[in-house]
């Protein structure tokens, strides 16, 4: 389609990501499959590797037995096809061999009448240089979008939903292993500067978004979002809550600790944003 752009969301996780991509799938001018998070750059990253497809097939097993229980005849539609969107990248993306044509083809690229099309996956702020990179040079028009969350309330809610169900014990132990430098994907999921300084080496200025979460659900942003995307904008359910954590407090201590091991994030927006944001400022303890 002449004048179609392809979009990545690539972050920040737990920033309201989902919510974004709920936003724009329901816009007139915006084709997005149901399946969220495709993995797709970040499998290849590195040489390739098959763990995402490995849990894209659990999950598939578990959205049909979900569909032969469901009972609200409203939510069918969206799984059902959520179901064959699986079933379609399974049969596509074998998790290690490049199909750029056939992911391009899948994200509707030149295939559907859409003016963006695209592909909403937080774990890709953690990909190489050479990835995004490549990203970028897929399509004609190539834009990123990185949303950014309060440090530390996006790190507790990352550790959250890492724990789940398994209780204190195991929240504790994701915490211990953070503050100790011994898990990696939590610190790079929270590395705002190594990502938007890999982002910024790749693009255009004028080809990424930044917005912050806690401004994100608001006319002004979808506005800011829809100008960069060349959309007309469409009004938002703000009240919306897409896979929303449970809630948890959060002890000064605690939060002390975990924002001293973020501070050079704080430091970075600071210098490279105009300033931190009062809402994140408003957050913060003193040492």
């Amino acid at each position: 389609m002449s004048g179609q752009s392809l979009i990545f969301c690539v972050g920040a996780a737990k920033s309201g990501t989902s919510w974004l991509h709920d936003y724009l799938q329901s816009h007139d001018e915006v084709y997005l499959r149901n399946l969220k998070e495709l993995h797709y750059f970040n499998a290849l990253d590195g040489g390739g590797n098959k763990w995402h497809r490995n849990q894209m097939i659990k999950r598939l097993a578990e959205h049909r037995a979900r569909l032969e229980v469901q009972e609200r005849p409203e939510d069918k539609p969206h799984l059902q096809q959520l179901v064959r969107d699986l079933e379609e990248w399974l049969g596509l993306f074998d998790g290690e061999t490049p199909v750029d044509q056939g992911y391009l083809d899948y994200v509707g690229y030149g295939r559907k009448k859409a003016r963006l099309v695209g592909d909403f996956t937080p774990a890709y702020a953690l990909l190489s240089e050479k990835m995004m990179a490549h990203m970028a040079g897929l399509a004609r028009r190539v834009k990123f979008i990185f949303l950014m969350r309060e440090p530390v309330e996006r790190l507790w809610s990352n550790i959250r939903m890492n724990v789940g169900k398994r209780g204190p014990k195991a929240l504790q132990r994701e915490i211990a292993t953070y503050l100790a430098g011994d898990n990696r994907n939590l610190s790079l999921r929270s590395n705002y500067q190594r990502t938007l300084r890999r982002l910024q080496a790749v693009l255009p200025a004028a080809n990424l978004h930044v917005e912050f979460y806690e401004r994100l659900f608001t006319p002004e942003a979808i506005e800011r979002l829809c100008a960069f995307l060349g959309l007309a904008p469409k009004q938002a359910d703000f009240g919306r809550v897409v896979h929303g954590g449970r809630k948890s407090s959060l002890d000064a201590g605690l939060r002390q600790q975990l924002q001293a091991s973020l501070a050079p994030q704080y430091e970075y927006i600071d210098r490279n944003m105009g300033g931190l944001p009062h809402e994140w400022t408003d957050r913060m303890v003193s040492a």
